[in-house]
């Protein structure tokens, strides 16, 4: 609850001391709230903080990024859970491609998804490409189920009450509000999943454990520890720390996906890098569509 106070405090604040500040802080304010927002919206999406998932919802439900209802990203999310992880057309959050996908990809999308295997490009061009086989998916499903031609306009109408706040009363201009909260602050996130995922052979383990210190651990709710929240995906944020120590899972993830130092570590390793191949090295072993 703490967390939740904080993200609509701080959302509050940057609406109402936004012209106070220069454009740049305004920048990283809001990203690091988009960031945060997101956060919280995936350990709501869990089952947390309180008994009562309608009270849950309320606390996240607001689109604040404009582009993504949170009930796609709950559902798309818990299916990430259940699914083969990295597997193309299969797990609804991974970046890799399959390989029917990359022989009909022209010289600029291949190098883009390069490009997007670099931390740096993550953080740049990421958002622009992450989005585009989701929007795709949902515009095939709206053409064909209502309930999600409802989802969506009822999130239409969350945008307009956003923009209207936003926009309107607290008079943020629009190009720091969509650079800054709905771009940058996916790059944000984008700094916790970059390496989160490999695509190692079974048994090993495809869910790296990132040690950070408190400013990236509150900034995440301790999701950098990756391994541990996929192993138990139940629980509080406030308690894999511990659960990560006791269950040894920095051990399990270096023979896995990976154990990194801090997020220092997998900028200098990858900041202009390929972190791995775009085309999933598993092509033999997991299903692609």
């Amino acid at each position: 609850m703490a967390i939740a106070i904080g993200c609509w405090g701080g959302f509050a604040a940057m609406l109402v001391w936004h012209d106070r500040l220069p454009w740049p802080l305004v920048l990283l304010g809001f990203a690091l709230l988009g960031g945060w927002y997101m956060s919280l919206q995936h350990e709501v999406l869990h089952g947390h903080p309180t008994p009562w998932g309608w009270l849950n919802d309320a606390l996240v439900m607001t689109p604040l990024s404009l582009w993504l209802p949170y009930a796609l990203y709950r559902d798309t999310h818990l299916d990430h859970h259940e699914v083969e992880l990295t597997a193309p057309g299969v797990d609804p959050e991974t970046f890799y491609v399959g390989v029917a996908e990359w022989e009909h990809a022209g010289p600029i999308r291949r190098r883009l998804l390069v490009i997007n295997r670099t931390m740096l490009g993550r953080l740049l061009i990421g958002p622009a490409l992450g989005p585009q086989a989701l929007v795709r998916s949902e515009l095939a499903r709206m053409r064909r189920e209502p309930a999600t031609r409802r989802m969506w306009l009822g999130h239409a109408v969350g945008v307009v009450v956003v923009c209207w706040v936003v926009f309107g009363v607290a008079d943020v201009p629009v190009w720091q509000y969509l650079l800054g909260y709905c771009y940058f602050g996916m790059s944000v996130g984008y700094i916790r999943s970059f390496v989160e995922h490999l695509a190692v052979p079974a048994p090993a383990s495809r869910s790296a454990v990132v040690r950070s210190g408190w400013f990236f651990g509150i900034l995440f709710l301790f999701n950098n520890l990756h391994h541990t929240h996929h192993a138990l995906p139940g629980a509080a944020w406030y308690r894999l720390p511990r659960l990560t120590d006791e269950m040894g899972a920095d051990d399990i993830a270096a023979q896995g996906a990976g154990l990194y130092r801090g997020y220092w570590e997998v900028a200098r390793r990858y900041g202009i890098r390929p972190f791995s191949t775009p085309v999933t090295p598993l092509a033999d072993s997991v299903t692609l569509s």
